[in-house]
């Protein structure tokens, strides 16, 4: 997530959720495509203080936005914590526009 600006960033879940605060959504959004983080671990990737990301999950949490995930080491701090999910993550799309291959059985040509 380095090489887009976090304004962009901001501006893009702002968009997505328009009922949220722009800290909301971001740190939303990037639960729901990155899968479970730690606050520290959010705080690294959208380059934000912690400070400003443990209020925000847990405002998502009391709108069940958010869940917790698991109790485990953070690959920041070293320490357990919590990791947090979102509720309803991006999926991939199970079935994406691919060309469509012509299967033929070669020992009946």
């Amino acid at each position: 997530m380095n090489d887009i600006q976090i304004t962009s960033l901001e501006a893009f879940a702002k968009k997505v959720h328009p009922n949220l605060g722009a800290r909301q959504a971001l740190v939303l959004q990037y639960l729901r495509t990155a899968g479970p983080h730690t606050n520290a671990e959010i705080s690294r990737e959208l380059g934000k203080p912690v400070n400003e990301i443990t209020p925000r999950t847990h405002e998502l949490r009391k709108l069940g936005l958010v869940l917790e995930s698991c109790r485990r080491r953070c690959r920041v701090t070293g320490s357990t914590a919590w990791a947090w999910k979102a509720k309803h993550p991006v999926l991939p799309e199970a079935f994406a526009d691919k060309p469509k291959v012509e299967q033929t059985n070669s020992l009946f040509q």
